[in-house]
C-alpha cells in the first residue's frame, strides 16, 4: 500500500525509471498530481516492473499508488485480453490436496516453460506441486490489475496450508514475492515459511560441494521484475555463483538498475512506448560486459529473451540448469 506519510514527492523514483522520461522535478509533480487529483496521462507508459518501489529509499511504495490508479482506469490492457488470460490460468477442476511426504517445491504454472525439469541430485526428495491451482496471479499486476491477485490470494494460501508443511519452496520468483511482500500488504498471515529457490539451491550446493566442478564462465544475470520487492535475497545468488565457479559480470543493467525482460505474452500485451524495444539494449549490455551466457531465474524471462541471446552468441541458461551443469548432470 502506498504510504503518503513516507512520501515527500521528491521525484527520485520516477527520475530513476528506465522507461519514463521524468527528471526529479517533473517526477515529483507527476506523482503528487496522481495522488491528489488522480491525474496521470503518463500511466499507460508504465512498464509495471515494480522498480519505483525499490528506488524509493523511504519505503513509500510509489508503484502501489500507480497500480491503484491503473486499476481504477481499467484500460491498461484490453479487457478482452485480460479476461482471456484470466480464463487461461483458472483451474478447470475442484482442488484436491495431493498427499505429500516430504518437502514441497511449488512450480506454479511454469513447469512447461522450463527447458529441463527440476530433477537429479539437486532436487532429490522434493515433492513437486504445479498447475493452475497453484498459479500465483502476479501476472495480473503486470497487466495493471491488483484486484485479481487480492481475491485469489487467500484461497491460494489455503491450498498450500492444506499440505501441513512448515515450509514451501518456491521456484517462481513471482510466487515468493506474493507470499513475502504482497501477502503482508494485504493483511494475510501465512501458516508456513516461504523459501526462495536461491536459499534452497545455496544450501543444496553446499551439501554437494565435493561434486561441484567450477564452470569458470562469465555470466550476465536477468533479474525478474518481482525481485524488486524482495531485494534482500540478492546475496544468496552471489553465493550460488561463487559455489559453482561463475563470475557475474559488472554491467549497466543489473541489480537495482536491471531491465524488465519485455515479455509480451506472444504479442498479446505491449506496455509503454519503449516496450519491448529495450530488449536489444539489455542483451547488448550483457555482451559488451564480457558475458558468455545469460542466466535466468524466471522461465518467462527466458522465453522473452532467449532468441535475442542466441543471436548475440550469448548462451541462455536457467539458474537450475547451470547449477546442474556444475555437478555434471547436464
Amino acid at each position: 500500500m502506498f504510504d503518503v506519510r513516507k512520501c515527500d514527492f521528491c521525484g527520485e523514483c520516477l527520475e530513476s525509471c528506465l522507461y519514463l522520461n521524468f527528471d526529479k522535478v517533473s517526477g515529483g509533480k507527476a506523482l503528487k498530481n496522481l495522488y491528489q487529483f488522480g491525474e496521470g496521462a503518463w500511466l499507460n507508459k508504465c512498464i509495471t516492473c515494480f522498480a519505483c518501489n525499490e528506488f524509493c529509499t523511504k519505503g513509500a511504495r510509489p508503484f502501489d499508488l500507480i497500480l491503484e490508479h491503473l486499476g481504477k482506469r481499467g484500460d491498461y490492457v484490453n479487457s478482452n485480453v485480460l479476461s482471456l488470460i484470466q480464463e487461461r490460468f483458472s483451474p478447470k477442476e475442484p482442488f484436491q490436496a495431493p498427499k505429500v511426504k516430504g518437502r514441497i517445491l511449488s512450480l506454479c504454472t511454469v513447469a512447461g516453460n522450463l527447458p529441463h525439469p527440476p530433477e537429479g541430485r539437486l532436487f532429490e526428495g522434493l515433492e513437486l506441486v504445479r498447475g493452475r491451482h497453484f498459479f500465483c496471479n502476479v501476472l495480473f499486476v503486470h497487466l495493471g490489475n491488483k484486484s485479481i491477485v487480492q481475491e485469489k490470494l487467500p484461497h491460494l494460501v489455503e491450498k498450500y496450508a492444506s499440505f501441513g508443511c512448515d515450509e514451501i519452496i518456491f521456484m517462481h520468483d513471482d510466487c515468493y514475492t506474493l507470499m513475502t511482500d504482497l501477502a503482508p500488504q494485504y493483511g494475510i498471515e501465512l501458516p508456513f515459511r516461504p523459501v526462495h529457490l536461491f536459499e534452497y539451491l545455496r544450501d543444496k550446493l553446499q551439501e554437494l560441494k565435493s561434486n561441484v566442478k567450477p564452470l569458470n564462465v562469465k555470466v550476465a544475470y536477468q533479474r525478474p521484475c518481482a525481485s524488486r520487492l524482495t531485494p534482500w535475497k540478492e546475496p544468496l545468488l552471489d553465493e550460488i555463483f561463487h559455489l559453482i565457479g561463475v563470475f557475474r559480470v559488472n554491467r549497466t543493467y543489473d541489480r537495482e538498475n536491471s531491465m524488465c525482460c519485455g515479455q509480451d505474452l506472444k504479442g498479446l500485451v505491449k506496455r509503454g512506448d519503449k516496450f519491448p524495444y529495450f530488449q536489444d539494449d539489455n542483451v547488448r549490455d550483457a555482451v559488451a560486459s564480457g558475458a558468455q551466457a545469460m542466466v535466468f531465474l524466471c522461465p518467462m524471462c527466458l522465453d522473452a529473451l532467449s532468441d535475442k541471446c542466441k543471436t548475440a552468441n550469448l548462451i541462455p541458461l536457467m539458474l537450475t540448469d547451470i547449477c546442474r551443469l556444475a555437478i555434471g548432470e547436464l
